[in-house]
Parts: C-alpha cells; structure tokens; sequence
C-alpha cells in the first residue's frame, strides 16, 4: 500500500501533486445533496447526519425522485434547515444532476436518502480538499450497518489507486458516494440519465477522461445501509448495468487506443460474470455464450466454458455448481 498522505489529523491516499493555482486559505464550500426515492423510513436519519457535520455544509438539499412513500412526513421537521426539491422519477443520475445544479458550492458531496455520513466527514473532506486542491474527487471509505450488513469497511486502502487511476476506473468503480468538483462535474455533463444502474460510474469515468483525479480519506466515514429493498441488492440489474456503462464508454468519441483495449477486456469480462449469473438462475441467452466465448481477453477456461453453455446449457450448469458451489464469479 502507498505511504500515507495527511491533512490535519486525516490521513488519505492521492496521486501526486499537480500544478494548479492554489486554493483558498479555507476548505472550499460544500452542499451536501441527498437523492430519495421510497426511503421516506431512512430519510430523516440521513437529514440529521447531513446536519449534524462538525464543519457545517453551506446546505443541505434533499431530492424526492418521483416518491410514492411520504417523503412530505419524513422532511417536514427539517424544511427550516433543508432544501427540498420534488420532481417526477427521472432514476438515479437525474436526481443527482437535480441537486448539483441547485447547488452553488465548490463541491456536492453525495449522499443516498438510506445511508449516513459520520458527524466528521464534511470535516475531513475539506482539510484534505485544503491541501489538495488539485483534487476534483474526494471520497472516504465506508461501513455497513444494516439487516443485510457484511461488516468491515470498503474499499480497501491497498486497492486505491495513487498511479494509472484512468485506467483503473475503466475496470471498476472505487469510489463511493465521493465529494465532485462541481464545476467539472457539470463540463463533462452531469450524471448520465439514461442509465438507470450505474450513473455514478459512468460519470466519474467521463470526469477522469477529462483530466481528473481523486483521492480517498482513510477512514470509514460514510455509513452505508444494505437492506432488501435497496437498489444494488438486484445483483442481475447491477451487472447489466456494468455492461451498459462500459459499452457507453466502449463507444466514446476519440477514446485513446490504451484505455479501449481496457474498456474491452472490462466488458468482457462483466459480460461473462452476467451468463455466469444466468447459468446459475437457469436462464440463458446462447448470443451472449457465444460472444462471451470469442472473448480474446478471457481467460481460456472461461471462454470454453461459454462455448459449452451455447452448445450444452445443463452440462455448464452442472460444470458451474461443482466449481462455485457458493455462487462466486471468479474466473
């Protein structure tokens, strides 16, 4: 793992310094933007956590995408101190671009409507931020808490990349509910709308095509639910949506030769991880299997694997259960 960086009393990880005209004495400005859609039960628990910041937000504006539940109840003790904002369900990235563009800050910091920030994470964002204003991502790591809660603390610091972070973030996502310039945020586009799973991706790829690059706080700061009814817990949705992300970047304008070779063997690779699922539920579509395997950047067993699964479904079924009895996705 890299040597710790430290701001104040936060250590975080970064890439090197870069030039650019220094920041302001102070931690720049930050509206915290809290997106909801039937969570009106969560709400106010992540409300208070947004208001609760040793080092206050500039606002706080909670986003109601289209709610059916009554998110009129759950903000109604906080209208003195929140900015609420109701529009029609336009998915995830929508809400998003909603809140940042009703901001007038430096920075929007993220938050889901079922999760919660520690009481010191606006405060650690901003020392790091005053010491790296080269910075246009921020993120902290994060703990489970929850019904369907792992434990323990994601993404682990040795997996954070300080070099190459481009091609890393062609490979997948690790940055959680981070901290984004909001100017850059709103150069390269916003959240993408049409993608109902993986916006958040899809946007910090475009912000780090267009120069940008992030870093993360050492410490578990934002608290993230895991629950049934939660959005990522539809495991075929999240990995069709790996898929959609990476062919949205696999087709992009003037993309450089190094980072789509990157983008193809990423794509294979979600592609193979989706029939392994769908080999696993019993269902199958043998285009995918045959596309899987002609898949140069695979693996040879993986690639003999989808062939069989085109050819014999049962036999790569069974072939499947014996090796990953647990379900995995390893290759």
């Amino acid at each position: 793992m890299e040597t710790l960086l430290r701001a104040g009393r936060w250590p975080f990880l970064a890439p090197p310094s870069r030039d650019r005209v220094p920041g302001p004495a102070g931690p720049p400005t930050m509206t915290v933007v809290i997106t909801a859609h039937q969570v009106a039960p969560f709400l106010p628990a992540a409300i208070e956590s947004a208001l609760a910041q040793t080092r206050p937000a500039q606002g706080v504006i909670v986003v109601d995408d289209g709610s059916t539940d009554d998110v009129a109840a759950a903000v109604a003790p906080y209208l003195d101190r929140v900015r609420v904002i109701h529009q029609d369900n336009g998915g995830e990235g929508a809400a998003k671009n909603t809140g940042a563009r009703a901001a007038s800050s430096e920075f929007v910091v993220i938050l889901d409507g079922d999760d919660e920030m520690h009481p010191e994470r606006l405060e650690a964002l901003g020392d790091v931020l005053t010491t790296r204003p080269d910075l246009d991502i921020l993120t902290t790591q994060f703990s489970e808490f929850g019904p369907a809660a792992h434990g323990g603390s994601w993404p682990p610091l040795e997996t954070f990349p300080t070099t190459d972070q481009r091609s890393t973030l062609l490979r997948r996502n690790f940055l959680p509910a981070p901290a984004l310039r909001r100017e850059q945020l709103l150069r390269v586009g916003g959240f993408n709308t049409a993608l109902r799973y993986g916006p958040d991706w899809e946007c910090y790829l475009r912000m780090a095509l267009h120069g940008s690059i992030a870093g993360i706080v050492a410490a578990p700061l934002y608290r993230y639910r895991r629950w049934d009814g939660q959005q990522t817990a539809d495991l075929e949705r999240v990995l069709d949506g790996r898929v959609h992300v990476l062919e949205i970047t696999a087709a992009t304008p003037g993309l450089a030769q190094e980072d789509r070779l990157v983008v193809q063997a990423a794509l294979q690779s979600a592609k193979l991880d989706t029939l392994r699922l769908r080999l696993r539920d019993g269902g199958l579509e043998r285009a995918l299997a045959f596309e899987v395997a002609r898949g140069r950047h695979l693996p040879r067993r993986s690639r003999v694997l989808a062939l069989v699964a085109g050819v014999a479904p049962g036999v790569a079924r069974r072939t499947e259960a014996r090796r990953h009895p647990d379900g995995s996705f390893q290759q």
